[in-house]
């Protein structure tokens, strides 16, 4: 585990029934990866693993943007 971590990104989510029903965190794990808590779940990703997921991302909501 690396001791040094940096929180990107934070927010408290809509009450649900399951556990940790209001996580969303985003952390950068320095050196080694970022992780995405959302939920009970955890995605794990190299930098730019997690770059190119925050374009396609961004892209679909861009997309959705469109049909609002």
């Amino acid at each position: 585990m690396n001791p040094f971590l940096i929180k990107l990104s934070e927010t408290q989510l809509k009450e649900s029934p399951k556990l940790s029903p209001e996580k969303f965190v985003v952390e950068d794990n320095v050196g080694e990866s970022i992780h995405v808590h959302y939920r009970n779940m955890r995605i794990e990703m190299s930098v730019n693993e997690f770059r190119e997921f925050a374009n396609q991302v961004r892209n679909a909501k861009e997309e959705l943007e469109k049909w609002e």
